[in-house]
């Protein structure tokens, strides 16, 4: 195999892949991408079992062929050349020469045959997806989604596709994110698919301006974004019903700048319990009162002049589940709306009128007790 490749190109499908592979080199071969260079470019494929993703470039190539090369230190070395054209060629015993200007590496890799098989997307049945609205509702959800490998069936986010619309949700437990963008597709009936925690990871890196094309494959989900095609193992396990839990209201509201709120509770929290971060809210009317307290660090208290008239009401919040929520909407206001100590709390962005119709995102927060 032999051919000649911008640097900048293949670094960009390098990094891509950077995510994928596999770290801790259980495996050889999945800390490798494989390389393959045919008469339409050069494609690139790395897998950790769970998921993979191919991607390709233009390349010139003089001899087609393939190669696994160790991802990592290949990212490297295309990282150090020099803005340059690298020729790549290999060798009978799996190893291949990069070469660039006058810098040169010599690098072990394993055979073709040793790389595992990836999944195949059909030439038809894919559901399209703006990249836009995609992407905004992983910015919108991503965050909720469980860390915890114990409870497997939270380890991805919903995709909910329907004629109207498509939607996304993820929760820890704690707390739900939920963001729906009005679109219609191509899809006869309601579908809902999880996405495992680490191809929602990776799909926010791929999308760029193509359309999202999604299909499901035996018990593969496959997103093909431009000439990237990622693919994940299904999550087995049935996602909570989420439905009734975003239509539940509070009957106090209250109106907030989400700027002004969202520095409040970044200085309140600095004396928060490191362990809970645990932050005290107090509505009252024309005042919404924040406090924090430690034993071994302090007391921390501030105030925001708001729009209330109604009911006193006390509760407290996780102070980063309050920061991440803030950090995704959008809007310059955010709507607060509380019943009770005991009973969850719902934030949401307030869209300019032109969005209302089309955009809904909904955070609903656990309390605790302080």
């Amino acid at each position: 195999m032999e051919f000649l490749v911008r640097r900048a190109d293949v670094l960009r499908e390098l990094q891509l892949v950077q995510g994928i592979v596999e770290r801790k080199n259980s495996v050889p071969i999945l800390s490798n991408v494989l390389v393959v260079a045919s008469a339409d470019g050069l494609e690139f494929a790395a897998t950790d079992l769970d998921v993979s993703l191919r991607t390709h470039c233009a390349a010139q190539v003089v001899s087609p062929g393939a190669i696994t090369l160790q991802a990592k230190k290949l990212y490297e070395i295309v990282r150090s050349l020099p803005d340059s054209d690298v020729h790549v060629r290999t060798h009978d015993d799996s190893w291949a020469t990069l070469e660039c200007e006058r810098s040169s590496f010599k690098v072990a890799g394993l055979p073709r045959e040793d790389f595992p098989s990836l999944p195949e997307r059909r030439p038809s049945g894919s559901v399209q997806i703006p990249a836009a609205i995609f992407k905004d509702l992983i910015a919108r959800t991503a965050f909720a989604i469980t860390t915890e490998d114990a409870r497997y069936y939270l380890a991805g986010a919903l995709l909910v596709l329907a004629p109207e619309g498509v939607a996304l949700v993820a929760t820890d437990g704690h707390r739900l994110s939920y963001a729906h963008r009005a679109h219609p597709l191509q899809v006869g009936e309601t579908q809902r698919t999880l996405v495992p925690r680490k191809a929602v990871s990776e799909l926010q890196q791929l999308l760029e301006d193509e359309p999202v094309g999604f299909q499901q494959s035996g018990n593969h989900l496959l997103f093909q974004v431009g000439p990237r095609l990622l693919a994940s193992k299904t999550i087995e396990g049935q996602f909570p019903a989420f439905e009734k839990v975003i239509e539940i209201r509070g009957d106090k509201l209250v109106d907030l700048d989400r700027e002004r709120f969202a520095a409040a509770v970044r200085r309140v929290s600095l004396l928060s319990a490191e362990r809970s971060r645990a932050i005290r809210l107090s509505l009252v009317p024309e005042r919404l009162e924040l406090l924090a307290s430690a034993p071994e660090l302090g007391e921390a208290r501030e105030s925001l002049t708001v729009e209330y008239a109604g009911a006193p009401v006390e509760i407290g919040f996780n102070a980063q589940y309050l920061l991440d929520f803030l950090a995704s909407a959008s809007a310059a206001t955010v709507r607060l709306e509380l019943r009770d100590q005991e009973s969850q709390g719902l934030l949401r962005p307030v869209p300019p009128p032109d969005l209302q119709e089309s955009a809904d995102h909904r955070y609903i927060v656990m309390p605790m007790r302080l």
